[in-house]
C-alpha cells in the first residue's frame, strides 16, 4: 500500500519548527470554493497510509 512521503501533497516539517518529529509532515491540499482558493493542512507522517487524495510524485 502507498504511503503519504509517496505523495505530492507531503511535505516535511523542518527540524527548527516547533512541531517537529522525526518523519513528521504536513498534508496540504488546496481548495476552491465560491469565496476563492485556500489550503487544507494536516500533520501526518512518512509511514502513515495513504488518503482518497493520493497522488504519486
Amino acid at each position: 500500500m502507498a504511503t503519504c512521503g509517496e505523495c505530492t501533497f507531503f511535505f516535511r516539517v523542518p527540524e527548527n519548527a516547533d512541531d517537529y518529529e522525526p518523519d513528521k509532515g504536513d498534508c496540504v491540499t488546496e481548495k476552491r470554493d465560491e469565496k476563492g482558493t485556500y489550503w487544507l493542512s494536516k500533520p501526518v507522517f512518512v509511514s502513515t497510509d495513504s488518503c482518497a487524495h493520493f497522488q504519486k510524485k
